[in-house]
């Protein structure tokens, strides 16, 4: 007699089929390990090729190889396979094109030309650390050789308790140091300026806009921890929309269990509404919830890095919905009339006039003072005791100001890659040149 389980839509499955299902599992999740292995073997070889102490980001990839290492000691699930695959296979791509430039470095060095990193190679380098660090914190969830049982869906889908002080920093400010910030003082007076003028229906808001690396999270920061700002505005909360876990459909659930998280709510208020109603209705009921939570409360959201054109998003300063659909729209959980605000920022000028209207922009500009941005390039480039006497260095200063173009994330890159330079190569007397190729 056959060994009868039940399957997925309520019926029986004999012993023979259940079987043959279980070995087939079993022969996938063999394969996915193979894959894995390979991948890994491949990553290793590439960090132990000759020069790779001068590929960027070298201790990162130290580090999470590391990582890996530990991880994959451990029996794996068809969750984490699929999970590490895609981890490698990222991690192999990204290796490859950091190889790339450190040998365009290196031809340079070889044929004594100067190399300047070039705008696009300083881009490449900034997404490349953000891209990193994504992948270093998803190798992070995987706990005992076990993944979540959906990674995709991230931690919000199961044990809300069990949340990663890794994943909720995306969802504070990160201190800023001041003494670390240069050239933003007037562009910080003029925005709290806009912030503090009385807005339509007891709410303004305000987006800060401007070319990638320009400074706009930095100057929301600033904004954010002002003492004028925190004088009048509570609760702060700070949403940085592109560094959320999911993406899709469950962006909106997670922009809301993370705000009600942030206030305070109990997770497992939160878990009851998410998980007892249908998904529609179970935004609609969180919507609400946030709604009552910020009710009569002179509360500042930031939403920091918006790039989706969702409807949404659009009208922040709308009032409650006319037709009860409380899920149509963000702005109807953000109470009006006791002088909330919102501060959005965004490289797409679109997306922020849609959200806050034309006349409450500030269009961010990149530095005129190159003196600021030669003194953001300094701090990174002498952070960790390094030492602040560079004569190669000093001497092209306006070769490194012209290439960084105002941009104060330009600046910072070159000093930081700078820095892991002289780290790596534990001299900081030796010649150091960049690009003046474009």
């Amino acid at each position: 007699m056959e060994k009868p389980c039940l399957t997925e839509n309520g019926g029986f499955l004999g012993a023979a089929r259940w079987k043959e299902g279980t070995l087939g599992r079993e022969l996938s999740r063999s394969m996915a390990v193979e894959i894995i292995q390979f991948l890994m073997s491949k990553f290793v070889d590439g960090l132990g090729e000759e020069d790779s102490a001068t590929i960027p980001f070298i201790h990162q990839f130290q580090e999470i190889k590391e990582d890996l290492e530990k991880k994959t000691r451990f029996s794996m699930s068809l969750g984490t396979t699929n999970l590490l695959q895609e981890s490698l296979n990222n991690l192999n791509d990204i290796l490859i094109e950091c190889q790339v430039l450190s040998k365009k470095n290196r031809n340079h060095e070889q044929s004594k030309r100067s190399y300047f990193y070039s705008l696009a190679d300083l881009y490449f380098l900034f997404k490349t650390r953000k891209r990193l660090l994504r992948i270093k914190r998803k190798i992070q969830t995987i706990s005992d050789g076990r993944a979540e049982a959906n990674p995709s869906s991230g931690p919000l889908h199961g044990d809300m308790g069990r949340r990663r002080p890794a994943e909720f920093d995306r969802w504070t400010s990160q201190a800023v140091d001041k003494t670390k910030v240069h050239g933003l003082a007037n562009q910080l007076i003029e925005a709290e300026r806009m912030l503090m003028e009385e807005g339509k229906n007891g709410f303004k808001g305000i987006g800060i806009v401007g070319m990638g690396g320009v400074g706009k999270t930095v100057l929301a920061q600033l904004l954010f921890n002002n003492q004028q700002v925190r004088r009048r505005f509570y609760p702060r909360l700070w949403v940085s929309v592109s560094e959320t876990i999911n993406r899709g459909q469950d962006l909106r659930r997670e922009i809301l269990e993370r705000m009600l998280t942030s206030l305070g709510v109990e997770e497992d208020v939160i878990t009851s509404i998410s998980n007892s109603h249908s998904r529609s209705n179970s935004l609609a009921e969180l919507m609400f919830t946030l709604h009552l939570q910020l009710m009569g409360k002179r509360y500042l959201i930031v939403f920091d890095d918006v790039w989706s054109n969702d409807e949404w998003y659009e009208n922040l300063d709308s009032g409650l919905p006319r037709d009860g659909e409380w899920a149509d729209r963000l702005a109807f959980g953000l109470p009006k009339g006791s002088g909330g605000g919102a501060i959005v920022t965004s490289r797409l000028e679109e997306v922020a006039i849609k959200m806050v209207g034309e006349e409450n922009l500030y269009h961010l500009q990149p530095l005129t003072d190159r003196e600021s941005c030669w003194a953001i390039f300094m701090d990174a480039l002498t952070k960790d005791g390094h030492m602040s006497d560079y004569p190669t260095i000093r001497g092209m200063k306006k070769e490194i100001l012209d290439n960084c173009s105002g941009l104060p994330l330009a600046a910072k890159t070159v000093g930081e890659i700078l820095n892991g330079s002289f780290s790596s190569s534990g001299d900081s007397s030796r010649k150091t040149s960049l690009s003046d190729d474009s």
